[in-house]
């Protein structure tokens, strides 16, 4: 009778294990279908990211030179007398140096205040035309007298736009600058950065001539004007609808992303940059993880079946104390390790955890540039709303913190009302640019959604071999006081200098 009821209560365990079993491969097809999913979303977020980030860069660079030239006092008399030859004679090494830097560069054209060309480094023979109904940007940058960029057709085929206004410091309208870089750029830079392949589409409408001389093949609106081998086979059956798709070629799976839109400087689209990249070993290896894992479950779960058998009968409320106390202790070690880690009151990184990981991080010889912020008047804030206010300005900052920085940026609450960044592999002027950014996002979000309106400060310095953890604390630590003191919110930088009058109370 003994033996019929132990394998009674064998057979029930084991029914028991059985449904587990199928559960848990129903379970694990489902998180795998998922993770796939999320590797998929995933990499056309980072693309789409990275591709925006190719154009912030782009043109922040070339709008910092053409503020250079408006301001060198050798350009007023040549833009003015529109001096082809010493214009040239002026900027040829310039124009040079910047190619064999960027060999994607491809226009530097100076413009009179009218729209006639003054001088193309690109083609020295054609000036003096008038561009004022070919050249929507040049017509808008000279009437708005604002820099302006974008994707614009030309007589020689599309570029990126960067067109500034050259105001000198008399505030003179001396023309226009404009830098034009090829599309390739950004599709080098994809390629480089994702090991894609790529597809150049132009709108057909803003093409014109250019589409007639060279017999371009249309797809959904679109001339493709370049093309990688693989497009050559799969333009056929891309959907320019659809932002993303997976496409089957010769046992391949490719995620096709078609979202990575080059607008002109008014917004409307007028050219794509269609990519592919090959996620057969992706999907590959989520299957054979999940075959893996099934077995591995299998061979658990009989094994535990055993196990279970044995301690039910001899152990069973032993057991389940030990459980729960193994539980306990488990998030008990969990919920300590994060409490050291964090503030409790934002959810930060603490000062400890933040100095320790930067430390790490230079210790594998890495660098980047730290950002220093403070919120400005917040004892005053606290005075006059209470403190209880003051922790809601707080962690809303810390959200704002968390939602406009990239996730692998170290973000702390340093203390106080004062925070942290360390931006890994980001030049200071490239960060410098990034955290005027942010304070003015600070700003305009504190008026228009903020119960309490507040802004920032900040100070900027860069960590490199040359410069001490230490020593780089201190440097964003004055240039945040320097800010604070001359007037704040501000950033204050390396190479910036503030001219707003200083805040009588500090």
């Amino acid at each position: 009778m003994t033996h019929k009821i132990k394998w009674k209560y064998l057979s029930i365990i084991f029914g028991f294990i059985l449904v587990s079993v199928v559960v848990q491969t129903i379970n694990a097809n489902i998180k795998h279908q998922k993770h796939l999913e999320s590797q998929v979303q995933s990499l056309g977020v980072d693309a789409h990211l990275y591709f925006q980030d190719l154009i912030e860069g782009l043109t922040d660079k070339y709008l910092m030179l053409s503020l250079h030239y408006a301001y060198e006092p050798h350009m007023t008399p040549l833009m003015q007398t529109r001096n082809h030859a010493g214009l040239l004679s002026y900027v040829q090494a310039d124009y040079d140096r910047l190619r064999s830097m960027e060999s994607n560069l491809h226009t530097m054209h100076f413009i009179a205040p009218d729209n006639h060309t003054i001088l193309r480094l690109h083609q020295l023979d054609q000036y003096g035309d008038d561009l004022t109904e070919i050249r929507p940007i040049v017509r808008d940058v000279n009437r708005e007298k604002i820099a302006m960029h974008g994707f614009e057709v030309g007589k020689n085929g599309i570029t990126y736009r960067i067109t500034t206004p050259l105001i000198n410091q008399k505030q003179e309208h001396l023309g226009v600058l404009e830098f034009g870089v090829r599309p390739n750029y950004f599709v080098e830079k994809m390629v480089d950065r994702f090991n894609v392949e790529s597809m150049i589409l132009v709108e057909s409408t803003s093409l014109g001539k250019l589409q007639t001389t060279y017999g371009f093949e249309g797809l959904n609106g679109f001339s493709i004007i370049q093309q990688t081998p693989l497009f050559k086979e799969l333009a056929s059956l891309v959907n320019l609808k659809r932002q993303s798709q997976l496409l089957n070629y010769q046992g391949r799976t490719y995620l096709v992303l078609t979202s990575l839109d080059q607008p002109n400087h008014k917004g409307e689209v007028v050219s794509k940059v269609v990519i592919a990249t090959d996620i057969t070993d992706i999907q590959n290896e989520n299957q054979h993880s999940l075959l893996a894992e099934s077995i591995l479950n299998l061979l658990v779960l009989l094994f535990l079946w055993m196990v279970i058998y044995i301690i039910f009968s001899r152990y069973t409320f032993a057991l389940e104390n030990s459980y729960d106390t193994i539980q306990a202790l488990h998030l008990k070690s969990h919920q300590l390790r994060t409490q050291a880690n964090t503030d409790e009151l934002t959810g930060l990184y603490n000062r400890r955890f933040f100095n320790e990981s930067l430390q790490k991080m230079l210790d594998y010889g890495q660098t980047g540039t730290l950002l220093f912020f403070d919120i400005d008047h917040f004892k005053q804030l606290n005075d006059a709303h209470g403190h209880q206010v003051g922790d809601e300005v707080l962690v809303e900052f810390a959200h704002m913190l968390t939602g406009f920085f990239r996730q692998d940026d170290l973000i702390v609450r340093w203390g106080g009302e004062e925070f942290a960044v360390f931006i890994n592999n980001m030049p200071e002027a490239e960060a410098y640019q990034k955290a005027e950014r942010f304070r003015q996002f600070v700003e305009t979000s504190s008026n228009n959604h903020q119960p309490y309106v507040f802004t920032i400060s900040g100070g900027v310095a860069a960590i490199n071999s040359t410069r001490r953890l230490d020593d780089a604390f201190k440097l964003a630590d004055a240039r945040l006081y320097q800010a604070k003191e001359t007037g704040r919110n501000q950033i204050i930088g390396s190479f910036n200098q503030t001219t707003r009058p200083a805040d009588k109370e500090v």
